[in-house]
């Protein structure tokens, strides 16, 4: 099948082509289809449910509304925890679903059990799903910004919550917009007990007047001289537009009538106009602002809806009077940036591997078969990019990145033995002139090359023979020939590289989320190359690989032609980047590319296919492998020495050297000897210490996510006087561009944020404006050090993104914590201490970071309904807790409707009354018996400490112990050892100093991302190996020979020892993304091994093999003809990787994490062109020796059957003339 498609694209190479145009087109408006975002979403499956119950205390909301509803959750099918979040007048409960629940399906699932749930919860207390988006939805912050001549926060509120909010809102993509900052307005019906006393009424009878005057009424029709009029009675407040008018409406509400006289509500309460309560506040560079989070839908493209966003501003902003709206977090800078980081670097690779391979074979056309290949490979990687549904991201395109190699080197197989065959074709061609016909020969008079017959139409000449000579196949099948003959291996190294990646798609959670766009991509792009490597490569071998022999006047002419085209559109239009970049002369890069394009003028009219030794670099690279490879075939045991030793630096730089050396010093004691007492070998074996484990590979998004801890008893307002404090600090700092404070939550399920919580997005300016020297993390520093205030704890290094991931998987704002599970708050906050106490005596743990949540931090006011007492004057206890719920909290009755606007009318005591809490307990309430007592006569009032927030797992009550590492380990060996250390402290007697005790049925958990990297490494701990197995099995198959598949696979441990030593001296920790660069590095690990195995094992069945000098002589001839395409392949691979490794733009961390592993085990994969042709001689002299039979030669009692094997290039002749 692999044969008859390489004969027709052989036979029809300008349909190919045609085909290939039309695929790559195709290909770029997938491009533009694919989702682009700047990494994958990475976020958790999850449903959120918030339930509003205004102004109850935490308490009440876990016990009546967020308890039930998670003890309910927990039964929805392929949920696997619930986590909830009581808060001061809110529940948020989260429903994490497996990865492999629809998303949507999800939804109506908890929307399904929600219907079941609502009965157990209060009336009038209706839970809601969240939007349908992720926890990394939130896409684009922005402010508005008054005009010249100023507008109040209220007004700007009321600008954001009914204009630009519902715009934005029904912009395609977005599933929210969530307000945030400034002050709702709102009517304030502010009772005086006094009056309410002096004309006998109750809160209550209060409450009733103002919900009846507030209703509209419909009265059908009338008709009347043959018309119908429709019949309204008005009485909303505020229907007018006028909010002066809705006050003196609210102040005309009669409450009752007393003798004829009418009570108005002016009588007993004051009317106003202020701001609605409110949990949540917004800071922009110190000054309070208005503002609003948008929210991407899920599945949407991110780029494409950030668009339409800034498009829907541009749109509106010229109608909101002078007010502007200007983005603060804007992701698409991010996604621009390292789009563009991995773009360059992309093009930079193409650009380097047409330069080797033309460095390599010295012919521009060459080059020009294999780059032509590599962006039409990549462009159909996208198609198949955008039927799965994988979008382009920092991963899906450093998997391309990390494939140019893997890539191209298939493209350098394939046309450098048809070069080779060329070569020896056109040589014998030039010794063969007596038979050459006269269609065949170059015609000199005026310079130009022949056009062979096999070039030609066969419709047209179908009695044209292809040969050239009877003695001589045609160029058709000399092509033909050629790939065939290394197609198997590249078909054998595509499958090892694509097997090398299942252990990707078996990730879970976070990782693979993360990681599987880059193993989909790679995968494609590694088969795209593999499908353009065998058709479009022989296809364009056939048109653009033969000699030019053009006179050199017509050469001339088109140097001259070309250098003056270049150098005009390099002054024009692209020169001046060039020019500023380097700092030098436009005129300079005008005439380096006019003397570039005049040689490349003269070389594609001059150039011709020469052999291997007419090559200088080829020859050298012949020269120095020659007489290394004719001593490793003498020298077996010398010469793999060498991969040895590189195994034990290898093994050394994985577990440390201290650790691989101590066998050998303890043997080394046996006979007295102390190692360690040698000068220098104590300092030579901790060159490798061993690596350390990371549990997450952050990318540098350009700016940090500043979270500090406030003390839970900080007010709304002190809280807002610390943000706006820190910010016009960290405002301070050079390289910092804009501070975007917040506190509390927006208006959003997104958001489960308590008021005294501080989140803080510190964007920075580009990095050429930063002071010499400073780095990312010396900012962040900074920050920590200017912002962290009295009372104020020091925040976790985190950025936007990377902070949602944290919050949203683990439900702290700090990359590690332990969990303490409980079921009473009190005894949980004397666990979380204990805990912390034993937390900070741990060697791994920086003692300043422990940060235990104070469970019970916030005080309370308490009132107990004395029954018996309030039972004398007629009240119950719900009516006495009615008129604390209103007087003293207020209570929203209802809203205006003015126009498109909404307003509440709030009912509340008067502010002096309600602000001093020695007063409460005096306050007047009238009663339903008409007597007028203090509250105190009521209820006792008392203050306690209770929650600021509760929060829950499982339905469990939860606290967290936050902390960062010290460093003196990796992050996963530091949690183990923390574990241990809890454990341990546990298990010491009670009366021992370090005892940690716990009551029984309370138990802890390490949390954290941390937890994904320890469930990627069980898995790929028995993935990996068993990867490994199946590629050998794949080379097996190839040859079907165990000893000769050894020797092929070889290559792996060798190329990850490599990889090892790079990582470790590079002092790289290893997470996930080091581990797919090994798993990348696999795949690459056997290519170069199953050329020259493949080519051996073809040149053996062509010899006759009779003694073990036979078997040298012939490895040692396939070696040098193999040569030059491994180390093509090799020095590609690695040129390939180097735009990568040197990359500073967004993005760069990521991609160079995965890169250092594959560039060390490339650099020792040369190695393999040593030990493969060692080996497998070895073996074969061995069979020899002890006098086993082989195929390769006769046994003494057989003749030696002396039959050639068929040509195939004679097959592919007689199959072309039938």
């Amino acid at each position: 099948m692999l044969n008859l498609l390489i004969r027709f694209c052989v036979r029809e190479p300008w349909l190919v082509v045609l085909m290939t145009i039309g695929l790559s087109v195709g290909g770029w408006f997938a491009y533009q289809a694919v989702p682009i975002d700047a990494i994958p979403n990475v976020g958790e499956n999850q449903v959120i449910v918030l339930t509003p119950w205004p102004g109850r205390s935490p308490k009440d909301i876990e016990d009546q509304v967020t308890y039930p509803l998670s003890v309910s959750l927990l039964a929805v099918p392929g949920a696997e925890s619930v986590r909830g979040k009581s808060m001061f007048g809110y529940s948020f409960v989260q429903v994490t679903f497996k990865d492999e629940i629809d998303f949507y399906w999800a939804r109506s699932r908890v929307a399904e059990q929600l219907g079941s749930a609502a009965s157990q919860l209060p009336d009038g207390v209706v839970p809601q799903l969240g939007p349908d988006a992720t926890g990394l939805g939130q896409i684009y912050y922005y402010v508005l910004q008054p005009p010249a001549d100023g507008m109040s926060l209220a007004e700007l509120r009321s600008l954001q919550d009914f204009v630009v909010k519902f715009e934005l809102q029904a912009v395609e993509g977005v599933s929210e917009v969530a307000s945030i900052g400034g002050y709702v307005r709102q009517y304030q019906v502010e009772v005086d007990p006094d009056k309410l006393r002096f004309h006998n009424v109750t809160l209550d009878a209060v409450a009733m007047a103002i919900k009846g005057s507030n209703l509209d009424v419909g009265a059908k029709t009338v008709e009347t001289t043959g018309m119908e009029f429709i019949v309204r009675g008005k009485g909303f407040l505020g229907s007018d537009g006028d909010k002066n008018q809705a006050v003196i409406d609210l102040e005309q509400t009669v409450i009752l009538q007393r003798d004829g006289v009418p009570v108005h509500l002016r009588d007993v309460a004051r009317v106003q106009l202020g701001p609605d309560f409110r949990r949540g506040a917004l800071d922009y560079n110190g000054a309070e602002a208005v503002g609003g989070v948008v929210v991407m839908r899920y599945g949407e493209n991110p780029r494409a809806v950030l668009d339409r966003i800034k498009d829907k501003i541009a749109t509106i902003q010229p109608a909101l009077g002078g007010v502007t709206i200007q983005g603060v977090y804007d992701r698409s800078n991010l996604i621009d940036e390292t789009m563009a980081t991995l773009t360059h670097a992309l093009r930079d690779e193409i650009l380097i591997t047409a330069v080797i391979i033309l460095l390599f074979l010295l012919h521009v056309r060459s080059s020009f078969v294999v780059a032509i290949s590599l962006p039409a490979a990549v462009l159909m990687s996208f198609i198949a990019m955008h039927v799965v549904g994988v979008e382009a991201n920092i991963m899906s395109l450093a998997g391309i990145a990390i494939a140019i190699g893997t890539m191209v080197d298939m493209g350098i197989i394939v046309s450098e033995n048809i070069y080779q065959h060329l070569a020896e074709w056109e040589k014998a061609r030039e010794g063969d002139k007596e038979t050459r016909r006269g269609g065949d020969t170059e015609s000199g008079r005026h310079g130009e090359s022949t056009r062979w017959r096999d070039n030609e139409s066969a419709s047209s000449t179908p009695s044209l023979p292809l040969s050239v000579s009877p003695s001589l196949p045609s160029r058709a099948a000399v092509i033909y020939t050629a790939t065939i003959e290394v197609a198997p291996a590249v078909v054998t190294a595509v499958a090892t590289t694509i097997v090398s990646f299942l252990p990707v798609f078996f990730l879970t959670g976070r990782d693979y989320k993360l990681f599987s766009p880059l193993a989909y991509t790679k995968t494609f792009a590694i088969a795209a190359a593999m499908v353009t490597a065998v058709t479009i490569v022989p296809a364009l071998s056939r048109l653009l690989l033969r000699s030019a022999n053009y006179q050199k006047r017509t050469a001339l002419i088109a140097g001259i032609a070309l250098a003056v085209l270049l150098s005009m559109a390099a002054h024009f239009l692209w020169g001046n980047r060039i020019a500023e970049w380097l700092a030098i002369p436009l005129w300079t890069v005008s005439a380096a590319t006019g003397m570039l394009g005049f040689v490349l003028g003269w070389q594609l009219l001059r150039e011709r296919i020469r052999p291997i030794e007419e090559i200088p670099s080829s020859r050298f690279v012949r020269w120095i492998y020659a007489a290394r490879l004719r001593y490793a075939l003498n020298n077996k045991v010398v010469a793999l020495s060498f991969p040895a030793v590189l195994l034990v630096l290898g093994v050394g730089a994985y577990i440390g050297m201290p650790t691989v050396m101590r066998p050998v010093e303890r043997v080394a004691s046996w006979f007295g000897a102390d190692l360690n007492e040698f000068p220098g070998y104590v300092d030579a074996k901790h060159i490798f210490t061993g690596l350390r484990s990371d549990d997450w590979i952050a990318l540098d998004e350009g700016s940090w996510f500043y979270m500090p801890t406030l003390y839970p008893a900080a007010s709304f307002s002190q809280a807002m006087q610390v943000l706006q404090t820190q910010d016009v600090l960290i405002g301070q700092i050079p390289e910092v561009k804009d501070v975007l404070g917040k506190i509390g939550r927006v208006e959003s399920a997104l958001d489960p944020a308590p008021a005294a919580m501080v989140e803080t997005y510190v964007m920075l300016k580009p990095e050429s404006e930063w002071r010499d020297g400073v780095t990312a993390r010396d900012v962040w520093d900074e920050i920590n050090r200017v912002a962290t205030l009295p009372g104020v704890t020091p925040a976790s290094a985190l950025q936007p993104i990377e902070g949602r991931v944290v919050m949203l998987q683990s439900g702290i704002k700090a990359p590690m914590a332990i969990r303490v599970y409980g079921d009473d708050l009190q005894t949980l906050a004397d666990a979380a201490m204990a805990v912390a106490a034993t937390l900070k005596q741990s060697p791994y743990i920086n003692a300043g970071t422990v940060n235990p949540d104070i469970v019970l931090g916030k005080p309370y006011v308490e009132f107990s309904v004395n029954r018996e007492a309030a039972s004398r004057y007629g009240m119950s206890a719900a009516k006495v807790n009615e008129v604390i719920e209103t007087a003293l909290g207020g209570m929203n009755l209802i809203k205006t409707v003015e126009g498109r606007e909404r307003y509440p009318v709030r009912l509340r005591y008067d502010r002096d009354l309600r602000e001093h809490i020695d007063q409460l307990s005096r306050l007047p309430v009238v009663t339903d018996s008409g007597a007028v007592v203090p509250l105190e006569e009521l209820a006792t009032l008392e203050t306690t400490w209770g929650p600021g927030a509760i929060n829950s797992e499982n339905a469990r009550l939860v606290a967290h112990v936050a902390f960062m590492t010290n460093g003196a380990a990796g992050d996963l060996e530091s949690v183990s050892a923390i574990e241990k250390q809890l454990l341990q402290a546990q298990t010491l007697p009670s009366k021992h100093p370090n005892h940690l005790s716990l009551p029984p049925g309370y138990s802890l958990e390490a949390v954290g991302s941390f937890r994904n990297q320890i469930e990627a490494n069980q898995r790929l701990m028995w993935i990996i190996p068993l990867v490994i197995l199946i590629n050998l099995l794949l080379i097996y198959i190839e040859f079907r020979n165990l000893p000769i598949a050894m020797a092929v696979f070889t290559g792996i441990p060798v190329a990850f020892a490599g990889g090892m030593v790079l990582v470790g001296w590079m002092q790289v920790e290893l997470n996930t993304a080091v581990w797919v660069g090994f798993i990348a590095l696999f795949g690459l690990a056997v290519d170069d091994g199953v050329v020259m195995a493949t080519y051996i094992h073809q040149l053996l069945q062509k010899r006759k093999i009779n003694s073990v000098q036979d078997i040298r002589n012939t490895v040692y001839e396939a070696g040098l003809k193999r040569i030059r395409p491994c180390m093509m392949t090799t020095v590609t691979t690695l040129a390939a990787l180097i735009p990568v490794l040197i990359a500073t733009g967004r993005g760069a961390d990521v991609a160079r994490a995965m890169a250092i592993p594959v560039f060390g085990g490339m650099l020792a994969e040369p190695f393999t062109s040593f030990i493969v042709p060692t080996l497998y001689s070895g073996y074969l002299e061995m069979k020899m020796r002890l006098g086993f039979a082989d195929p390769l030669w006769p046994r003494s009692d057989e003749n030696v059957n002396d039959s050639a094997p068929i040509d195939p290039s004679k097959a592919f002749e007689g199959s072309i003339s039938q």
